[in-house]
């Protein structure tokens, strides 16, 4: 498959599934999850879709249970959408990037504030 049908194909789903998670799947422990990103393999049998939870680890490993649970529907309204062939298999994989970003923020406004507090310290000392 071409990639940019790839990358539509990839986008529908992750649109679909958050809608599901939205409004369909009962489970309350998926409800503070955000998907991130779908990637699809190049055979579209394997569709890995990237998961965040911005309130902590410990909602976020109770909301990848929830969808370990609710992957058998999740993947068959998915094949009713996609008129594929066959469904790819969904893999749920924790998306912690923004934590990362989080931290690096955190870096730089110290390094800022360090520079700062040495620039008035040095304008202190003339």
């Amino acid at each position: 498959m071409l990639s940019h049908r790839r990358e539509r194909a990839e986008t529908f789903i992750r649109e679909e599934l958050t809608l599901m998670l939205q409004n369909e799947v009962q489970d309350p422990r998926v409800a503070p999850l955000t998907i991130s990103e779908v990637s699809l393999t190049k055979d579209r049998r394997i569709a890995r879709v990237y998961v965040s939870c911005y309130s902590g680890e410990k909602d976020l490993q109770a909301g990848m249970e929830g969808l370990q649970s609710a992957q058998g529907f999740l993947r068959s309204r998915l094949g009713q959408l996609l008129h594929w062939r066959f469904t790819p298999e969904l893999e749920f994989w924790a998306d912690r990037s923004w934590e990362y970003g989080a931290k690096m923020d955190k870096l730089f406004e110290q390094i800022e504030q360090e520079r700062a507090t040495r620039q008035d310290d040095a304008r202190d000392a003339h």
